[in-house]
């Protein structure tokens, strides 16, 4: 069967749910207009009506749950071949809760304090996510997972030095890798897509952590070991960004390589990872808009629309959080990854 045979169905499924993204102009009046309740209860269809400034767990959990759901409905219309990575996607946010978890016991935080920022997601509820944190159970974070193959990995990781940034460098390492190998799909114009959108990510979150390790300090060997052991774009420069010794050079360095379109015409970018992390995933979202204007007879548009869809979470998440603590609107705005593309 062709490529359009194969995916008409995911791919009239991909264009309907792209009609409901949030458009900038919506974003913008959220910001501008209405109280935080408000702005939750329209973007959750009233499923969330009371929210309080100082936990918003109620209403990020809900999106998310929407967005993980969402993964497995795609999954559904797409060609059995190509099920198991679009189902992957649901999977980052359940890890993206036991990352924030394993975080919190290794800084020792206290219980509400954490669980007021964590996002609860798949099994781990809101009231699991605290008892896990009370626990101070490394091993037993991991094992909710059920997951044998990131137990193993991540093990040797627990038991060493415990550094919350290697560990949660090693779920990404992790889960990018299974997300790579799953994309390596039957049809080679198939895997090209998908290939495109995963691995410009994975080459974004290596340059991000090269920054993040600058920062604090860490050599070049230690820098190499946090990396995704994915290089898909990068080539030297992959090594030259372990290698770089202060944030100038990584800059530099990045503007060798064909990323350099995330960095043109922004600024401050020397003194704020933040900022460095905004240009990537900005420029990722891009990538993913353009993803549209190809076939849709591919797997690459159900991976574009859910990319863009964790970047919507996002950018809501930061109109809630700006809005709850009185945060400047031009300044939300400049937060939002989805702004302007």
């Amino acid at each position: 069967m062709s490529g359009a045979g194969r995916y008409a169905e995911l791919a009239a499924a991909v264009r309907s749910f792209k009609a409901e993204l949030v458009q900038p102009s919506q974003m913008e009046r959220f910001i501008e207009a209405g109280s935080l309740s408000e702005t939750v209860s329209i973007l959750t269809a009233g499923r969330v009506t009371a929210v309080e400034s100082s936990n918003l767990t109620a209403a990020e959990s809900y999106l998310t749950q929407c967005v993980a759901e969402l993964a497995h409905r795609l999954a559904s219309y797409a060609p059995y071949d190509s099920r198991s990575l679009i189902k992957l996607f649901s999977t980052n946010y359940e890890l993206s809760c036991v990352k924030e978890i394993l975080k919190s016991i290794l800084d020792q935080e206290d219980p509400e304090d954490a669980v007021a920022r964590i996002i609860p997601a798949g099994k781990l509820t809101l009231e699991r996510c605290k008892e896990l944190i009370e626990a101070h159970n490394l091993n037993r974070v991991v094992e909710v997972l059920e997951d044998d193959a990131l137990r193993r990995f991540i093990a040797p990781k627990l038991a060493g030095d415990r550094s919350g940034m290697i560990v949660v460098s090693a779920i990404d390492q992790h889960y990018y890798s299974k997300l790579w190998s799953a994309s390596n799909l039957p049809d080679p114009l198939d895997a090209q897509s998908a290939r495109k959108l995963i691995g410009e990510l994975v080459d974004h979150l290596n340059i991000l952590l090269a920054f993040r390790a600058r920062l604090i300090g860490l050599d070049a060997r230690s820098t190499s070991e946090l990396f995704i052991p994915i290089n898909y774009g990068l080539g030297h420069s992959l090594n030259e960004l372990a290698e770089s010794t202060n944030i100038p050079n990584l800059i530099r360095t990045v503007e060798k390589t064909p990323y350099a379109r995330a960095f043109a015409g922004q600024t401050g970018l020397e003194t704020s990872v933040t900022k460095v992390e905004r240009a990537l995933n900005h420029s990722h979202a891009i990538r993913c808009l353009n993803t549209f204007a190809g076939s849709p007879f591919k797997v690459g548009l159900a991976l574009a629309f859910l990319f863009l869809k964790r970047y919507e979470l996002h950018d809501l998440f930061a109109i809630f959080n700006g809005k709850a603590n009185g945060v400047a609107s031009d300044r939300i705005m400049e937060s939002l990854i989805l702004h302007g593309v």
